[in-house]
């Protein structure tokens, strides 16, 4: 089982826990639990609404590849840690880390 601490972008936080799954990502587990998280694009990184800040454990997870790059250096509240929580996979990598959920600006 996967845990994480999530804060929301009205400041509350809680953990969650989830299966470990590489065909799904960290931004259905958050649409799910009901952050606040659009995901207009439905997890293409085409739109920045759930984009979040991972604020430890950063290197134990892949670099961005480009079209994540692009759509984050196009986010007005970009920040170190910044990722699109659609392009993480529900891997052990995520489990133990905190996050900050920013939204698209």
């Amino acid at each position: 089982m996967i845990k994480i601490q999530v804060e929301d972008t009205d400041g509350s936080k809680r953990e969650i826990s989830f299966q470990a799954n590489p065909s799904s990502n960290l931004m259905e587990v958050l649409t799910e639990e009901k952050f606040d998280v659009p995901a207009i694009c439905g997890g293409m990184a085409g739109c920045g609404t759930c984009h979040i800040a991972v604020l430890n454990n950063a290197e134990k997870l892949h670099t961005p590849d480009d079209d994540e790059e692009f759509m984050l250096d196009s986010l007005p509240n970009f920040q170190e840690g910044s990722r699109l929580s659609c392009q993480l996979p529900l891997t052990d990598a995520l489990d133990g880390m905190e996050i900050k959920v920013l939204g698209d600006g």
